[in-house]
């Protein structure tokens, strides 16, 4: 995928980005050439979804705020002022503000363009695929990454990617959302038909294995489960299409719009708790070092 740079021109005299953004020495051959273009595929519908979900994700992104907060309060406090650090995934630069008042360079990164505009906060842009990551070997101090690495297309691949990226000391700090997310929205669908209407997420032990695999030292990990409430089933299904992660990441998938007959049936199925509608995610906290 070609990458638009929304970039600063100082920053391209540093050391930090590579001449070109979009890096062929960092496209691995991992997968045969029909994965390749499913991949694409997916990139593109998650890029566009996010894209059109950038007006409104401040006001729905309840559960990712937070889990920022969480993961903010695993960065280690004291020598920050002079470091560098990446907000993978920066979406509408709602962590990119905080992060500023923690290190003295933030460079914001993020698939969708769209997202990247939408905030006037003055920073680093650059708009690039988190598995085509366009900075130098041994470059960053910091990695932040909340709610995203989840729609990399090969998490294992990823996490090599920013082991290299990070300096020797470096530390990373990662959210990503894992298999038992969204079960509520599961559940109703399945009263519909026998396809799969969510994203299928990477289990907690297959994160953990990457990660131990890759080298990194794992001072922390933990799942969370984050929750959010809502008063309809039909108001809690919209609630994902509202930040843009309704991207599915398989092929088993429904095709058409819902009839409202369909609708209906899958709300009549929505598991309520106290008459609520109820989303789930489950949610593996990450602190990392490279040594």
């Amino acid at each position: 995928m070609t990458a638009q740079p929304v970039l600063k021109t100082d920053l391209m005299q540093t050391q930090l980005v590579k001449p070109c953004l979009v890096s062929s020495e960092l496209n691995r051959e991992l997968t045969s050439e029909l994965d390749k273009e499913l991949s694409k595929e997916l990139k593109k519908s998650t890029q566009s979804k996010f894209s059109k979900a950038a007006e409104h994700y401040n006001t729905h992104a309840n559960v990712q705020k937070h889990a920022a907060s969480d993961l903010f309060a695993l960065i280690k406090p004291g020598f920050n002022k002079n470091k560098v650090c990446v907000d993978l995934g920066a979406g509408p630069l709602v962590n990119t503000h905080t992060l500023q008042s923690m290190f003295s360079s933030v460079v914001a990164i993020d698939l969708s363009l769209n997202m990247l505009q939408s905030s006037d906060l003055t920073t680093a842009k650059i708009c690039a695929d988190m598995d085509n990551l366009p900075l130098q070997a041994n470059s960053v101090d910091v990695i932040y990454s909340n709610f995203a690495v989840q729609w990399s297309a090969n998490f294992s691949a990823l996490m090599q990617s920013l082991y290299s990226i990070l300096k020797p000391g470096g530390q990373a700090y990662i959210s990503t959302v894992v298999e038992g997310s969204l079960n509520e929205i599961k559940t109703a669908f399945a009263a519909l038909d026998s396809n799969s209407h969510i994203n299928t997420f990477n289990s907690e032990l297959y994160i953990n294995q990457s990660v131990q695999n890759t080298g990194f030292t794992i001072n922390s990990a933990k799942k969370h489960i984050y929750t959010d409430e809502y008063t309809t089933p039909l108001k809690a299904i919209a609630s994902i299409k509202a930040i843009g992660a309704t991207t599915q990441n398989h092929t088993n998938t429904r095709q058409g719009l819902l009839t409202k007959s369909a609708l209906k049936k899958v709300c009549s199925a929505y598991p309520l708790i106290n008459n609520k509608a109820c989303v789930s995610y489950h949610v593996v906290l990450l602190s990392l070092e490279k040594h």
